[in-house]
């Protein structure tokens, strides 16, 4: 394939590479962190993150079915982009003679981690304005699925183990989501064409997985201020995010096959 333009998307490198960078950085002045591990663990978040925010407006402000396969393209684009950053840092963790550890690791500023909220926050907020809805990523089911989840972790655990346990929440709360998409989307099938209650499904499950992913995002970025992110354990983390966000695209974004194609 010529055409490499397929494979570069300016909004989505930055979306990815900004955040990782400047929270890099933060953390490198302000606790002395390892590229290569924070690479490894904020790459794909981020990534997924990105990939959910650029798609989420497009999709559910079309009309048009041919525009819901660049919205898909953008989407993998990102989370492949986000992937690349990870895989960097995972295979760099393997050149040094000791093992990669975040123990012992000074903790972080509130001045780092405001710098880093700051900069996030903007960025991404830039991004829900630019797609010109910001209503789009507002939807009350996923909000409330979300905060239930969250309390009920905090009510429900020990204090000892609160940040893994938020941690397992937000990705609860994203596969809550998820579910209760599905439900409203097969609920509203008609089978006559997309409807309105086709798109709520569709809002539902995709604001749950940003509401939850973000969530994450903020509770890995303030471990470093507390000397607990050897308790998130993110390189499995990242693998359950991809394994919620790959159920969210095949079940909504699945195109057809080759073959299906041929036949019609």
């Amino acid at each position: 394939m010529e055409n490499y333009s397929y494979f570069i998307n300016v909004v989505s490198l930055m979306l990815v590479i900004i955040p990782v960078l400047v929270t890099f950085i933060s953390l490198r002045m302000a606790c002395r962190v390892r590229w290569d591990i924070l690479f490894r663990d904020l790459g794909v978040p981020i990534g997924l993150y990105g990939s959910v925010l650029l798609s989420t407006d497009m999709v559910l402000n079309v009309q048009d079915s041919k525009a819901i396969g660049p919205a898909t393209a953008i989407m993998l684009l990102t989370i492949t982009y986000g992937g690349l950053m990870s895989a960097l840092g995972y295979f760099s963790t393997f050149k040094r003679s000791e093992p990669s550890s975040q123990k012992n690791q000074q903790t972080a500023s509130w001045k780092s981690i405001f710098i880093i909220m700051l900069v996030i926050n903007f960025l991404y907020g830039w991004a829900m304005d630019a797609s010109s809805s910001l209503d789009a990523y507002i939807n009350p089911v996923a909000l409330v699925v979300f905060v239930t989840t969250i309390i009920a972790a905090i009510i429900l655990s020990d204090s000892d183990h609160r940040i893994e346990v938020l941690c397992q929440a937000s990705l609860l709360s994203a596969m809550i989501c998820q579910v209760f998409g599905l439900i409203v989307l097969f609920q509203s099938f008609s089978g006559e064409g997309i409807n309105e209650g086709m798109y709520e499904g569709l809002k539902l499950a995709m604001n749950g997985l940003l509401y939850g992913i973000y969530s994450y995002i903020c509770i890995y970025i303030f471990s470093y201020k507390f000397g607990t992110t050897e308790r998130i354990d993110a390189p499995l983390m990242n693998w359950h995010w991809l394994e919620v966000t790959g159920f969210l695209i095949f079940m909504f974004f699945a195109p057809e096959t080759l073959r299906e194609s041929l036949l019609h």
